[in-house]
């Protein structure tokens, strides 16, 4: 059997709140500590190229230029919540890592 995977190459918008692409916001680990989101938010959104497989919605490629890079980003359901706290999140999460960069500068 030659099963093939059919990907295409799109346009996505970074938003404050992920990913947009196809109806649906997108986030991975990377794009929150580089804080695309934040950025987004102070300076408005931005598009990024992407590669999806076509009839497989819970993951995209995000092409970064200018990063020169490539990651995974996967779908995130905000169908109930509100964009506070997807911020509120990632705010925390920012505070989280800062915390941990701060014990380990004081460990080492």
């Amino acid at each position: 059997m030659n099963e093939r995977l059919k990907a295409g190459i799109e346009i996505a918008t970074v938003t404050a709140e992920g990913i947009l692409f196809d109806g649906r916001m997108y986030t991975n680990r990377e794009l929150i500590k580089k804080k695309w989101f934040d950025l987004a938010r102070e300076q408005g959104e931005w598009k990024i190229p992407i590669v999806h497989i076509k009839d497989y919605r819970e993951a995209i490629l995000i092409i970064s230029l200018k990063f020169q890079e490539v990651s995974v980003a996967t779908w995130v359901s905000l169908e109930k919540r509100n964009v506070k706290d997807v911020d509120d999140y990632h705010d925390r999460l920012n505070q989280l890592k800062l915390l941990k960069k701060n014990i380990t500068k004081q460990i080492n």
